[in-house]
């Protein structure tokens, strides 16, 4: 019996020991975790088939042909963050991205301590406009953002005016990039029904959301793009992509 007990103690610490170490090994090496998280709980390739990546200067220099080459169909490149930062690589990723036939959409970093108009107007002089491209977009988030804010009634005034002051200027509000969870916290209930980026790394959004893209990976891997990025797709099947991206490499008509 003590030979049979201490066999059953043996065999329970293997294999916590097998767990622990694969889980270990599979934490280490971050585009084969992401593989398996994607696999389970990834977009349908079936239903969600137009796949994008965003970027911005962390990415370091992006080689958008073998992008394009891997079935990335659109970007999404950081513009600008706060009232006065710029994107030091948005323009070389705008124009490179666009050459290779990618669809582009520009986004701005929402920070908690500028003044909302201040940053839509920071956004809007770096941000194309004369052609038309994928939706604005902002993203709201507190993940890598300031920590001299004063409340969330405060951030929802002055996301209210970065929104009004892009719409007063181009005819239309941004997208909102954020998670689920940020829209209930921070995003002002006057713009709950509108249009989404949703990040959500575990499972499709919700229903309720009307979202257009959904990012469902922060440590994907795609040819042309050195350490990890941001993965996504769009909400709809081929047909709606070909028509949204029809009209977005169309002239412009809107005027500041």
């Amino acid at each position: 019996m003590a030979r049979v007990a201490r066999w059953h103690r043996w065999a329970r610490w293997s294999l916590t020991g097998a767990v622990v170490s694969g889980a270990a090994w599979g934490l280490g090496q971050p585009e084969r975790w992401d593989g398996w998280r994607t696999y389970w709980v990834g977009p349908n390739p079936l239903r969600f088939p137009v796949h994008g990546v965003d970027v911005s200067h962390h990415q370091g220099s992006i080689d958008w042909a073998r992008v394009k080459a891997s079935g990335q169909a659109f970007a999404f490149i950081k513009a600008t963050e706060g009232a006065d930062f710029r994107d030091t690589r948005f323009a070389e990723n705008w124009r490179r991205a666009r050459a290779e036939g990618l669809v582009t959409g520009a986004y701005h970093f929402f920070t908690f301590c500028s003044p909302g108009k201040a940053q839509a107007e920071n956004f809007l002089a770096v941000a194309p406009r004369d052609e038309l491209s994928l939706p604005f977009a902002v993203d709201v988030e507190f993940t890598g953002n300031c920590v001299g804010w004063e409340s969330v009634p405060q951030i929802r005034s002055e996301l209210m005016a970065f929104m009004g002051h892009v719409r007063a200027h181009v005819g239309f509000e941004p997208l909102l990039y954020t998670t689920e969870e940020v829209r209930l916290e921070l995003v002002p209930v006057q713009l709950h029904p509108h249009s989404y980026w949703v990040r959500s790394l575990w499972g499709e959004p919700s229903a309720t959301i009307d979202w257009r893209f959904w990012q469902y990976s922060d440590t994907g891997s795609v040819p042309g793009i050195r350490g990890q990025v941001d993965m996504n797709v769009f909400a709809g099947d081929g047909a709606a992509w070909r028509a949204l991206a029809e009209a977005a490499r169309a002239p412009a008509t809107l005027t500041p």
